[in-house]
């Protein structure tokens, strides 16, 4: 059978293999077998860039002598001097006349070639998925921060987590005045999920946890092995999460004042913990300083300029009906739907539609010519958009004494990007450029839940991890490919594809510092994700569906072997805060429960699960190897993986750096129900179901 070969992971058909700074040579190879017919030309075709993309082709030279059974064809390019993309595929001609293509293969998650009899459709402006063989260029001086290389990340939702010891009830009662404030004096009470009437659930109701609460906890957890902390959102907003900015400037009075977040960062560093806050820029509250929307801050928003004619100097920031129409779409097309709070499309809607009561810029009710509507985020009125090209905007945010260079003076040691690839890359690079120019070893980690090198969104390929925007994003493709693996959806073979591609096209740079997490505030609680039912499709449904003892049984050995992925693939560590104790929640808001006030548990099992992950936490904090070593895969077949972390024969670790500690550790994993026999040089005997082990230079050190 004619086929040719080609392997993306392998020395051999690629060198360098993986990604590369620009201006680097690459020489690429392909494998031809089983041709009955000689071989007219082997050529590589191939798209580079970014914004836009350019195409050629290369032919390539024959390497193997006449007569040899394989044909080995090669070429060599220098890869362009700006950082981006390149794809390339490869034609083969024969003397007949037919042509056969080398396309990746799906089912190796695109790391190997499939031959082709037809080559695929697919354009080559940059706009749609181009599916050739993917090399990503990055800057020749992109580094991150090394503290940031195989940390352990603990997520804390700070309402959440715990209220402090002085914690004054009084005081947060005095913050529940706004109508839709629903205030819980108990902290292990249900978290609040049908809100008030008329507007429903609203993430409103609140426990009171404080900065001053996580402070008193940091001993706690840089005994667990945490060295890095991420926030989510701690400035002054309406909701409990807090992606609804109120005031950028300002710490949420209900977390406590901003001198308990400068408090937090210094006692944290003293611990060598580092402190990561969200940073939410795409989107503001409309209960805001900037938007003003309920009139309770005492300022000019943009809604007081639209509503009353009274300029402000947010106005810019936001776009309204007004700005958003085009010629063919006037105004009075537009009509507020009061009952969905947002500006709603109304060509083509019967009378009665047209009927719905809106908001006039008089603020009285009725059906006027010109209605306030605003662009929002994904059609939440209670978040307007904003237009990050505003040049006020850029200077607020990014400025020399703007919000970023605010906090990270303050001792911020980075910020966590909420949805960055709805963030224009512009805007991206020069966050970039503040955030650096104020420290040099600051964090910025994207929000991104697809692959990121080859992200596209907005209609074209993303700037992303190649030097001019963020260090690295969050590893949801590492986490969906472990929740595939131990829920059976792939085997050990498909996973090891999996991390071999993550390899392949993300920047070392970025891979090390990646945030590689199994749960988070935006997902199901790990435990439930692995062990429980489908996710219910009602909150109601979900308020009261909790694991067996039999599912919890499971689910405890589960998140283990979830944890030990996570200490052997290159990256940070995540935890969501309570993970560690077995925390249960399916979707918002059940996932952001109260951390258990008393962690002490006459569970033995769950006690178990918590003396495992800390142990695994302290693993990975505590050992160079696992931090910055080289890595490999041993071991995939079916249920069984064993990967290995290594320092080099030079005795240097993958960033050419001597380090101390074990110079090899093996991380081996079964997920399956039977014990299994550990391949030679591969560990120790039997691994029992659901069960894995690590090894320091051949020595079984987990689980004691």
């Amino acid at each position: 059978m004619f086929l040719i070969h080609h392997d993306i992971t392998s020395g051999y058909y690629r060198t360098p293999s993986g990604p590369i700074p620009v201006g680097t040579q690459v020489t690429l190879r392909a494998k031809i077998t089983g041709a009955s017919v000689p071989v007219h030309s082997v050529r590589l075709f191939y798209l580079y860039g970014l914004e836009p993309f350019r195409e050629g082709y290369s032919l390539m030279s024959r390497e193997s002598a006449q007569g040899d059974i394989n044909l080995i064809y090669s070429v060599n390019l220098q890869m362009d001097d700006e950082p981006g993309l390149f794809f390339y595929w490869f034609e083969v001609r024969l003397e007949d006349g037919r042509y056969r293509w080398a396309f990746p293969d799906a089912e190796s998650c695109e790391t190997r070639a499939q031959t082709l009899l037809f080559s695929p459709r697919f354009a080559v402006d940059g706009s749609e998925r181009i599916p050739g063989f993917q090399i990503t260029i990055h800057t020749a001086d992109f580094q991150t921060p090394h503290w940031m290389k195989g940390a352990v990340i603990y997520q804390i939702f700070p309402d959440r987590y715990n209220r402090g010891l002085q914690f004054d009830e009084s005081r947060a009662l005095d913050l529940m005045r706004w109508p839709e404030r629903i205030w819980h004096s108990d902290w292990e009470e249900e978290v609040d999920y049908l809100g008030k009437q008329p507007d429903g659930y609203e993430a409103c109701d609140f426990f009171g946890g404080t900065i001053v609460g996580i402070t008193e906890k940091l001993t706690d957890l840089a005994a667990m092995g945490v060295t890095a902390l991420y926030l989510n959102p701690v400035f002054k907003a309406r909701s409990n999460h807090r992606y609804d900015t109120g005031d950028y400037l300002t710490v949420d009075p209900l977390l406590g004042t901003n001198d308990d977040l400068t408090n937090l960062f210094k006692e944290a560093k003293e611990l060598g913990i580092y402190v990561i806050l969200d940073g939410v820029f795409s989107h503001t509250g409309a209960d805001s300083v900037y938007f003003n929307r309920y009139d309770r801050y005492n300022s000019v928003g943009a809604w007081q300029e639209q509503r009353d004619g009274t300029p402000s100097m947010y106005t810019s920031w936001y776009r309204f009906c007004d700005e958003f129409n085009h010629n063919d779409k006037p105004l009075d097309r537009f009509f507020w739907d009061e009952q969905a709070k947002h500006c709603v499309d109304q060509t083509g809607a019967d009378e009665a539609a047209q009927r719905r009561i809106v908001v006039c810029r008089d603020g009285s009710e009725g059906h006027p010519t010109h209605p306030i509507g605003y662009e929002c985020w994904w059609d939440f009125p209670s978040l307007p958009n904003i237009d990050e090209d505003d040049l006020s905007y850029r200077s607020f945010i990014c400025g020399p004494e703007g919000v970023l260079a605010k906090w990270i003076r303050a001792g911020c040691a980075g910020f966590r990007l909420d949805v960055s690839d709805e963030l224009p890359d512009s805007f991206l690079r020069l966050l970039r450029k503040r955030v650096k120019s104020e420290r040099e070893d600051a964090y910025i980690l994207g929000e991104i839940w697809e692959q990121p090198t080859a992200k596209i969104s907005y209609g074209h390929h993303r700037d992303f991890l190649f030097g001019r925007t963020h260090d690295t994003v969050m590893g949801y493709t590492f986490r969906g490919a472990v929740i595939d693996f131990l829920k059976y959806g792939i085997d050990a073979r498909q996973l090891a594809f999996a991390f071999k591609k993550m390899i392949s096209v993300t920047p070392k740079e970025s891979l090390y510092t990646q945030m590689n997490l199994l749960g988070s505030h935006d997902t199901p609680r790990i435990i439930t994700e692995l062990a429980g039912a489908p996710c219910p499709n009602t909150r109601v449904k979900q308020a009261s569906l909790f694991l067996s003892d039999q599912q919890r049984s499971q689910g405890e050995q589960l998140v283990v072997l979830a944890s030990l992925l996570q200490v052997a693939f290159p990256g940070a560590m995540a935890v969501y805060y309570g993970d560690e104790l077995g925390m249960e929640g399916y979707d918002d808001p059940f996932n952001r429960r109260t951390y258990p006030e008393h962690t002490g548990d006459t569970n033995a099992r769950h006690d178990d699960l918590t003396r495992q992950l800390v142990a695994l936490m302290t693993l990975k904090s505590q050992t160079p190897v696992l931090k910055t070593g080289h890595f490999e895969i041993l071991h995939a077949v079916d249920d069984l993986l064993v990967f290995r972390r290594f320092i080099g024969d030079d005795g240097l670790d993958a960033f050419g750096s001597a380090i101390d500690g074990p110079r090899e550790v093996l991380v081996a994993i079964n997920r399956g129900d039977e014990s299994l026999e550990l391949p030679e040089g591969c560990g120790d005997g039997l691994l029992n179901a659901r069960s894995g082990a690590v090894y320091f230079d051949a020595k079984r050190i987990f689980p004691q």
